[in-house]
C-alpha cells in the first residue's frame, strides 16, 4: 500500500484498521492458547510461562499489521522524555488508586479480579515475572500507546486516549480487568503526552504488573499499595481542573465519535467484550 495513501486515511478508516489489528491480536491469542494446550491432551506437562508467553507475543504481529495498514510510526522510543520525574510522581499513585480502588469494589460486590496462574517453582515465578511484568507491558504499550494512540492523535489527543484505552480494555475480555485498565490506560496516555517518551508509559505498566505479581506472592506488600492508592486519590483530586479541561476539549470534538460508529470492526470487539463479560458474570 502506498505510504501517501495511508497518510490520507480519515478518522473512520483509521479506527476501522485499529479494529482489524485488534481482532488479529485477539484471534492470535485464542489460537496460541489452543495450540499451547494441545500437549495436555496427551498428559504432557506444559510450563505455566509457556501459556503466558504465547499470549503476550501475539501482540507483535498485530502491531506490525496495524502499523502497515495505517502508516503509523512508533515515536517516543528515542528519548527518555521531558518532565519525566514529576509525571511519574503523579502517575504512579494514580495508577494504583484505580487498581486498588476497583479491587476493593469487586471484593465488596463479591466478585473476583484477575487471578494469577498457579506456579509451582521459583523458575516458574521468575519466568512469569519476566513475561507478565516486563515483556507483556512493553508489547502492549507499543501496540496501544505507540500505535493506536499515535494513529488517532492528529484528531485530538483526548479522543485518541479514549479510543486506544477502550481498545486496551476490550483486549482483557472481562469487566473486572477491563474497567480499571481503561482508567489506567488513560493515565498512561497522559504520561506519554506529557513527556513525549514511550518509555514512561512502559515503565508505569511494568510497575503496575510487577507489583500485582509481587503482592500475590508477598501479601504484606499490599500495605505499600494502599498508601500509594491514598496518595493517588489526593493527586486525582488535585488534577480535577486538568480533567475538566480535557473533558471540555473532548466535547468540542465529540463529533469524532461518529467515526467509531462507522467502524464496525472496532466496536464489534466492544460488543464481544460486553457479551463475554456478562457470560463470565452469569457463569459464576
Amino acid at each position: 500500500m502506498n505510504h501517501d495513501n495511508r497518510q490520507s486515511l480519515n478518522c473512520t478508516q483509521r479506527i476501522q484498521r485499529i479494529g482489524i489489528a485488534l481482532w488479529v491480536y485477539l484471534i492470535l491469542q485464542v489460537a496460541a492458547g489452543f495450540l499451547t494446550s494441545l500437549p495436555l491432551l496427551f498428559g504432557w506437562h506444559v510450563n505455566t510461562t509457556v501459556f503466558m508467553a504465547a499470549a503476550v507475543f501475539c501482540g507483535l504481529p498485530a502491531l506490525a499489521l496495524g502499523m502497515v495498514l495505517t502508516g503509523t510510526p512508533l515515536t517516543g522510543l528515542s528519548t527518555l522524555g521531558h518532565r519525566t520525574l514529576p509525571t511519574l510522581l503523579r502517575a504512579v499513585p494514580m495508577t494504583f488508586f484505580w487498581s486498588i480502588g476497583f479491587s476493593l469494589l469487586w471484593a465488596l460486590l463479591g466478585t473476583s479480579s484477575q487471578q494469577l496462574p498457579a506456579v509451582f517453582s521459583t523458575a516458574d515465578k521468575i519466568g512469569m515475572f519476566f513475561i507478565i511484568g516486563v515483556i507483556g507491558p512493553v508489547i502492549e504499550e507499543l501496540f496501544f500507546r505507540g500505535f493506536a494512540y499515535n494513529c488517532l492523535k492528529r484528531y485530538s489527543p483526548v479522543f485518541a486516549a479514549i479510543i486506544s484505552s477502550l481498545a486496551f480494555s476490550f483486549l482483557h475480555m472481562n469487566f473486572t480487568q477491563g474497567i480499571p485498565v481503561f482508567f489506567m490506560a488513560l493515565i498512561f496516555c497522559w504520561a506519554y503526552e506529557q513527556t513525549g517518551s514511550l518509555w514512561v508509559p512502559i515503565l508505569l505498566h511494568v510497575i503496575n504488573n510487577s507489583m500485582a505479581l509481587l503482592v500475590g506472592w508477598f501479601p504484606l506488600l499490599i500495605i505499600l499499595l494502599l498508601v500509594l492508592a491514598v496518595l493517588g486519590l489526593v493527586v486525582t483530586i488535585l488534577m480535577v481542573p486538568a480533567i475538566r479541561q480535557a473533558w471540555h476539549q473532548l466535547m468540542e470534538k465529540r463529533a469524532l465519535f461518529r467515526c467509531v460508529w462507522k467502524a464496525p470492526l472496532f466496536w464489534l470487539v466492544g460488543v464481544v467484550f460486553v457479551g463475554f463479560s456478562l457470560y463470565m458474570v452469569v457463569a459464576r
